[in-house]
């Protein structure tokens, strides 16, 4: 690693694990997810496919912040929000229409993939 680290010129800055508050915007990121996590999670338990839901959700509602001042025009609704740099659109849009549920009974797709 730290061969790679050299060859690419990087330099890694640290910050002292007593005094978080350095990261400064970054460490105010962390501090949303964790607040957004433990308000949905509360004290549940959830599965792997779950949490990887719950995850997408936290960084869909994180991305749609709006990054300047909305528009005093009440036909404008739309804003800029780092979701439209990562897929052209808000993350949290319209969902797709419903999608008809799986013919397979659960037994048999337990016998399936045991």
């Amino acid at each position: 690693q730290s061969r790679l680290s050299a060859a690419i010129q990087s330099v890694w800055h640290f910050n002292p694990p007593g005094a978080p508050h350095f990261g400064g915007l970054w460490e105010a990121a962390v501090k949303s997810a964790k607040s957004l996590l433990v308000r949905i999670m509360g004290e549940h338990t959830f599965t792997l496919e779950e949490f990887n839901t719950i995850l997408c959700r936290v960084e869909a509602i994180m991305n749609y912040r709006p990054l300047i001042p909305s528009s005093t025009d009440p036909s404008e609704v739309d804003y800029l929000s780092p979701g439209h740099f990562l897929i052209g659109q808000p993350l949290l849009a319209v969902p797709e229409e419903h999608i008809a549920p799986s013919q397979r009974s659960l037994n048999n797709h337990w016998k399936l993939i045991n």
